[in-house]
């Protein structure tokens, strides 16, 4: 495993982290033992940086990490949210009010059973949110207090992104980047490494399309609270799939799966600090790691520019 600073944080964390939605149930049905079968495999695999949120199945995701991180705690450099609510009533909406983030911070450090976090980001935040200076009043308090020790923010646009960035309130960036999904270097990632904000590159399988083995039929599965019902309905999901099959190109060796290649290429660029595919299982968080071994050749990650500004037509 591969390790980069993440940004002006100093941190030193493994190129490729572990995302823990996954193991909330928001991609279908999960078995706890898989999970923190995943877990311990990151751990055995040099991986040092382990992301999750109170708003993974209402806290569940974070209480697993918890059991699992029990007398290891110093062997992980932990990463959690606030502030997006995805089960209950309000589900879909989200709530930056400095009692809500200061209830649900404690909350979160109850359920990972530790007293600080390395990093504390808050969750799908409008600009307003990242402007809101009684908000950050209380973050800053709880730096000073140990229960934080660095801040971040995980974005959806571009103009979120620019404003976490340009605000230099955040030490840390967190926002969708993948082959399909380029936008973050164009418009943020430049700004980022001017200001030395370190990025956080999640989504990098593009909800398990550049997995490569997704097909039309998996559409059937896709319903429920599994998040890809919502991503991929309609002709959603044959119009990505048409993207993917452009692109399989990079599988050659030494590279043996799109998964690999796929992770690879967000590796490639130099703002990225880190990238945090899921891993359902053992087998999955063993395959996400190798990538960390890839090095994807620049006339591939150049070509794979070239169609995305394309269109991938």
């Amino acid at each position: 495993m591969n390790y980069r600073t993440l940004g002006r944080t100093g941190l030193r964390v493994s190129e490729i982290g572990l995302g823990t939605m996954v193991h909330a149930g928001h991609f279908g049905p999960t078995d706890d033992a898989e999970s923190l079968a995943a877990i311990a495999a990151a751990l055995d695999l040099g991986v040092n940086f382990i992301d999750t949120s109170n708003a993974y199945g209402d806290g569940y995701s974070e209480t697993l990490l918890g059991k699992a991180l029990k007398g290891k705690r110093d062997r992980v450099v932990l990463a959690t949210k606030g502030g997006n609510i995805m089960t209950g009533p309000k589900r879909g909406s989200t709530d930056f009010s400095v009692d809500y983030i200061a209830q649900v911070m404690d909350a979160s450090l109850q359920r990972l059973q530790t007293e600080y976090v390395d990093l504390y980001q808050l969750h799908n935040p409008k600009v307003p949110d990242l402007q809101n200076d009684d908000l950050y009043a209380l973050l800053q308090r709880r730096k000073r207090e140990g229960k934080v020790r660095f801040l971040g923010a995980s974005v959806n646009t571009m103009e979120e992104g620019i404003a976490a960035v340009k605000g230099g309130r955040y030490d840390v960036i967190q926002i969708e980047y993948n082959i399909l999904v380029q936008d973050p270097a164009q418009q943020v990632f430049p700004l980022a490494q001017e200001a030395n904000v370190g990025v956080i590159a999640r989504v990098p399988l593009r909800r398990g399309l550049l997995g490569g083995k997704i097909t039309p039929k998996d559409r059937e599965r896709f319903t429920g609270g599994d998040v890809r019902a919502r991503l991929f309905a309609g002709e959603g999901l044959d119009k990505e799939l048409a993207k993917v099959a452009r692109v399989r190109f990079i599988v050659k060796p030494p590279v043996k799966s799109l998964a690999q290649a796929a992770i690879a290429f967000c590796l490639a660029h130099p703002a990225v600090s880190i990238v945090i595919p899921g891993a359902r299982n053992a087998e999955q968080m063993r395959d996400n790691a190798s990538a960390s071994d890839v090095r994807l050749p620049q006339a591939d990650v150049e070509k794979l520019r070239d169609l995305w500004r394309a269109g991938f037509n």
